[in-house]
Order: C-alpha cells, then sequence, then structure tokens
C-alpha cells in the first residue's frame, strides 16, 4: 500500500488544490485569450483525476456533466474583457465543480486560521504560499458579491428589515417591507440577477440568492440599489441604498461567538435537556465539553432525553464530535468500520508526506485501529480508484451525569465533521436521528 491511512475524506482540497496553484503572488501577469481557456481545460482535468464528488453533482443532483460543459466555459474565459469577467467565468465553473464535497474557496479569515497554523505547527503549508491564497477571496469580494447597510429578514417568500435604517430624509424602521429593487418586484428583480449578471455563468442551484436579496454585484461602477419599502404603517418610501464590497460580516467561527455562544444548552421539559452545537470548531472542544458537563451536572440526572441539534452546522474537527458528544456518553468501548475510495491518480501524484499532514489537519484519521486496502466495489475502476476498510474504536470517557435516550437533529446543512458524528451515532446505535 503506498500510503497507509488513506480514505475517502479528502474534500478539503477542493479548497485548498484549487486555491493555491494559482496565485503566487498579489500581482498577476496579463493572461492571452487561450491562456485563460487553458485554465478552465486545467480543472475540467483536476476534477476528473483528483475529485472524488465531481459525479455526485450529475448522478444526484441533475447538473450538467461538468466535462460536456467545459468547452463553453474555455470559450468564455478566452472571451473575458476584463480580470473581473474571467474571475466570475472560472468562479462558475468551480461552483459546478465543487457543488458536492467541500467545494468553495476559502475566505480571508479561514485562510488566515490556517496561517496562524503554519506559524505554530511543523509540516504545515509555507506562510507564504498560503498568504499567496489571500488574493482569490479579496478579488471574490471585490467582483461578485456586494451587502447593504442592513439586514433583511426572508420568511415566507417576503424580505422585511431585521433592524432600523437612518437613510437620507428620514429613517426605515424595523419590518418594513421590501417591495421594489431597481423598479422591479423582488421576485422579477432575482430572476435579472440571474438572467443578466454574473450569476448567469453559475450552473448549480441559486436559490441563495433569494434568501439574501440584496448580495450580488451587478457589474460595472455599481453604488448600490433603489428600494422602495412598505412601512408598518402602510405607507411606502423609496430610498438609495449604498452597496459594500464582500458579503456581510461576521463570517467564519466569528458566527458562533454571538450572544448566545457556540453550545447553547436548555431544559426544554422537567425530563427533557437540549444542546444546539453550532459548529464543531478546534477552538470550541474544550470550552463546550465543559458547558456541557456542568449543564448536565446540575441537571441532576433528571433528563431521560436529551436533544442534541446539529442542524446546519457545518463541521470542523471530528475530535469536538468525539470528545463531547460520544465518548462521555459510553458506558463500554464501540467499535465500527468504514469503507472509503480515492482517485488513483491523487494518490499517485502526491507524496505520502503532503497525504499525511492532511489527514493530520482535518483529523479524518481519529481513533483508527486498522486499515487495509480491499477490493473496489463493483462498477468502480480499479485503475481509477483506491479503496479501504477503516476500523475506528471509542472508548469510555469520563461519563457524563446521563443515562437516557439520546436524539439527535439533523438536517441539509448538516455536514462534514458534523455529518460524520451523526454517521458514527447511528453505526453504533448511540442516538436516534
Amino acid at each position: 500500500m503506498k500510503a497507509e491511512g488513506i480514505e475517502s475524506r479528502f474534500s478539503i482540497l477542493l479548497t485548498s488544490l484549487l486555491l493555491l496553484p494559482f496565485c503566487s503572488c498579489s500581482r498577476h501577469p496579463a493572461l492571452t485569450a487561450e491562456q485563460r481557456a487553458e485554465d478552465i481545460k486545467f480543472l475540467a482535468k483536476w476534477a476528473k483525476d483528483y475529485s472524488p464528488f465531481v459525479e455526485l453533482n450529475e448522478k444526484l443532483r441533475g447538473l450538467p456533466n461538468y466535462e460536456a460543459v467545459a468547452p463553453r466555459y474555455a470559450q468564455m474565459a478566452a472571451e473575458a474583457k476584463t480580470d473581473a469577467e474571467f474571475f466570475q467565468v472560472v468562479y462558475g465553473y468551480f461552483s459546478l465543480l465543487g457543488r458536492s464535497g467541500h467545494g468553495h474557496l476559502l475566505s480571508e479569515g479561514s485562510l488566515r486560521g490556517f496561517l496562524y497554523e503554519a506559524r505554530s505547527e511543523p509540516g504545515q503549508l509555507p506562510p507564504d504560499q498560503l498568504k499567496a491564497g489571500l488574493y482569490w477571496p479579496r478579488i471574490e469580494e471585490s467582483c461578485c458579491y456586494v451587502h447593504p447597510p442592513f439586514r433583511i429578514d426572508h420568511d415566507g417568500g417576503e424580505d422585511r428589515m431585521h433592524e432600523d435604517w437612518r437613510c437620507r430624509g428620514g429613517s426605515i424602521p424595523k419590518g418594513s417591507k421590501i417591495v421594489r429593487v431597481n423598479g422591479k418586484p423582488c421576485s422579477a428583480y432575482l430572476e435579472w440577477l440571474r438572467k443578466e449578471t454574473w450569476i448567469r455563468h453559475i450552473l448549480r442551484d441559486t436559490d441563495w440568492i433569494t434568501e439574501t436579496l440584496l448580495v450580488v454585484r451587478e457589474g460595472g461602477e455599481f453604488r448600490g440599489w433603489q428600494v422602495d419599502f412598505q412601512l408598518p404603517d402602510g405607507t411606502t418610501r423609496g430610498a438609495f441604498v449604498p452597496c459594500s464590497s464582500g458579503l456581510p460580516g461576521p463570517t467564519d467561527f466569528s458566527d458562533y461567538e454571538s450572544s448566545d455562544g457556540n453550545c447553547v444548552c436548555l431544559e426544554l421539559a422537567e425530563d427533557v435537556g437540549y444542546l444546539r452545537v453550532k459548529c464543531m470548531g478546534k477552538m470550541f472542544i474544550e470550552k463546550d465539553g465543559k458547558q456541557i458537563r456542568e449543564f448536565l451536572e446540575r441537571s441532576g440526572g433528571k433528563y431521560h432525553k436529551l436533544i442534541i441539534d446539529v442542524r446546519q452546522n457545518g463541521g470542523g474537527l471530528h475530535y469536538y464530535a468525539f470528545d463531547n458528544l460520544i465518548a462521555p456518553f459510553l458506558d463500554k468501548s464501540v467499535a465500527y468500520s468504514e469503507i472509503g475510495g480515492i482517485r488513483r491518480p491523487f494518490l499517485n501524484d502526491h507524496e505520502p508526506a503532503f497525504l499525511e499532514r492532511l489527514r493530520r489537519g482535518v483529523s479524518i484519521f481519529a481513533h483508527e485501529r486498522d486499515i487495509k486496502e480491499i477490493e473496489p466495489p463493483v462498477g468502480w475502476d480499479p485503475a481509477r480508484w483506491i479503496f479501504y476498510q477503516i476500523e475506528r474504536r471509542v472508548d469510555p470517557r469520563d461519563r457524563y451525569k446521563f443515562s437516557g435516550r439520546l436524539f439527535i437533529l439533523i438536517d441539509g446543512g448538516t455536514g462534514s465533521a458534523a455529518d460524520e458524528y451523526v454517521n458514527m451515532a447511528q453505526r453504533i446505535g448511540l442516538a436516534t436521528l
């Protein structure tokens, strides 16, 4: 076996490998039309050789075949008149490749987190290479996204002000309804965005613009929107809403440091407890574990049911789940197995030391007891894929004061390490999903 301990969860490569090779410095040379087209072809070849997920887009999500549309995107890239247009074409194609898995550009905040780790831990990517990666999210912010000076609540097909906003000539109170944007009803404005702006390059679902409404940079010297509001008293008022570059903050892990924190512990009834875990980031493991333990200690063991809510939890480190949500609920050791596959060209083209560093960085090797190569399942080409069976065992640890039934709430936003937590809980019979 060429690289021991390699399994299927290399989805982080959809961010790291697509992000870093293109940006050796913040100043970039002018590209010819042929070179821009070659970049699209490179992405298509990268996906074919390395990505374990691209076929899922077509088979499970009904999206176009990434190879079939590559020539179209290569032509659009070649015809791009500005750097912004070129970036938006690449971004559109990349959004198709990364629709399944972890396919997105890392934000500047996330990259700065990696920079911090690179300074403090040996074997990480060189800081100068990570600094170069900041180029992409900054281009994304300047070319693609904007936000208004207030937050919007989208509910029941209506968009309302989340807060008061002072503007020239008065103020727009919280709860006011947005009825028109640039003279169009909200639904018509959103359709216009899909057809006339850079959003047209995105082949995956674009319903996310419905939830945010004022988020797309329309192009050119875009300054903002002319918006008609219906105030709570029934009167209407128009105002120019200026935009700022980029998605609204806070972003990344700061989202979870709101007034109620990353982990919320509540008593729903005399015998029912509730834990809401928003993120499984490394920085929350110790703090949240202590909070959960103190919450269950205060209950005196009276809860017959405990609900663990990981809806919209995008993941983090597997250790969070093992340390806080698995081991302290166990009376005895549990073991389970997984089968994972990886593209053989990816394995062949990267040094084992790099793969081991990657595995260590995302903690997918946690609690492994044995890993061995196995025959690929029927229908999987052994020349293109290699499969492993991974055995894991988790031992009990300082049991929580709880002996009732566990229930886990999940949804489509439960991903990565949170999804793996749900997978393991199901495999060992720990909880009802």
